[in-house]
């Protein structure tokens, strides 16, 4: 695989991103890959890899810049201070560049998020104008954003947690109701007896076979929104 440290041009400045794609000459489809709140660290990369190896062209922005917190209040700090606005044009931004790079195919693209900025990434989608194909979000706080839901032109997948204090069982409900309202292609997986972070194998809460069970449940959404246009 090709591993590459890009800049991509932002409104007041360039923003920086990673992106790993298959060593091949041929186009392949792409996927925006939002980090969680610890920022673009190795877990992160490792993912990237991996659907690299599955024949995606991966782009990560750094939305950190660089930076990454020493602790997990510091990188709640972090997280929330990309507001929903700057966040979703930040990631629009991020999206057009990577449909506009000749190793993509610019009509297959998806957007997967964690934590917060798998909510930014919905966001994103709620554009009529090349919206991506597919979004997959892991334990992403939904409630703020019910209201949008109607304005997205994505199949949506989602990974939750039952026991997961951060973003509530109800919340969860609100969200695939308001998706099935919307007319909104969409799966929802509610993973019982785990917590937040169930993917992230730096966390006391990763449980691998949930990991496993959800990374198989997102490659075959993918399949069959991105890689068979």
């Amino acid at each position: 695989m090709l591993i590459d440290h890009v800049r991509y041009p932002g409104r007041k400045h360039d923003y920086r991103a990673l992106v790993v794609r298959p060593k091949v000459a041929l186009t392949s489809p792409g996927i925006l890959l939002l980090h969680d709140r610890w920022g673009l660290t190795r877990e992160t990369e490792a993912i990237a890899e991996r659907l690299a190896h599955e024949g995606y062209v991966v782009m990560v922005p750094d939305l950190y810049d660089g930076q990454l917190p020493k602790d997990d209040g510091q990188a709640r700090h972090m997280m929330h201070l990309l507001g929903h606005q700057e966040g979703e044009e930040e990631v629009k931004l991020a999206l057009h560049w990577l449909r506009n790079q000749a190793y993509t195919k610019a009509h297959r693209t998806a957007i997967i998020g964690f934590e917060h900025y798998g909510t930014l990434g919905i966001l994103a989608a709620t554009s009529p104008k090349f919206p991506p194909s597919a979004i997959v979000v892991f334990y992403a706080p939904v409630q703020g954003i019910l209201d949008r839901l109607g304005m997205v032109y994505s199949a949506v997948q989602g990974h939750f947690a039952a026991r997961d204090k951060y973003v509530p069982s109800a919340d969860v409900d609100a969200f695939q109701k308001a998706l099935q309202d919307a007319g909104v292609v969409h799966e929802i997986y509610v993973y019982e007896n785990v917590g937040h972070d169930f993917m992230n194998p730096r966390s006391e809460n990763y449980d691998e076979g949930t990991a496993t069970q959800a990374w198989q449940r997102m490659l075959t959404f993918l399949d069959a929104h991105v890689r068979t246009l």
